[in-house]
């Protein structure tokens, strides 16, 4: 049975260089999106981590946290065309811009190294993943 996406109306193009497919910011209800198979939760580099402590201790991602305790978890999307090639990406859109060129960098690379895979459950082709960081 396909699954509906839906995507709320502000969508953000993030520059992604080497990428084949778009990388989007956006806000929706995903919940009803099937996981992607295997691998579904996207992993940050330390230097990514470093950065998002970084912005959070700085106050300028009250979002997620203050520098001392960062609570990231974000969802993103991805549709694949039916040669199972990657067409887009969507992170969630948390209102902390930097943070989320982070996780769509990390997302897109993730696709790019064929980490992220379908598992044909769904006809459409869209399936959600996670990226999760927390600091205590």
């Amino acid at each position: 049975m396909p699954v509906k996406v839906t995507i709320g109306i502000s969508i953000a193009l993030l520059a992604t260089p080497l990428s084949a497919h778009s990388v989007e910011t956006a806000k929706g209800n995903w919940a009803d999106i099937p996981l992607l198979a295997r691998h579904h939760t996207v992993r940050l580099s330390n230097d990514a981590m470093a950065t998002i402590d970084s912005l959070a201790a700085s106050g300028k991602c009250s979002a997620i946290g203050n520098g001392k305790r960062i609570d990231l978890d974000m969802d993103f999307l991805v549709e694949f065309a039916r040669d199972n090639s990657i067409k887009r990406v969507i992170v969630e859109q948390i209102g902390c811009p930097e943070v989320e060129q982070i996780a769509a960098t990390a997302t897109s690379q993730a696709a790019d190294k064929g980490w992220l895979k379908p598992t044909g459950e769904n006809e459409t082709g869209w399936y959600r993943g996670s990226i999760t960081y927390q600091l205590r």
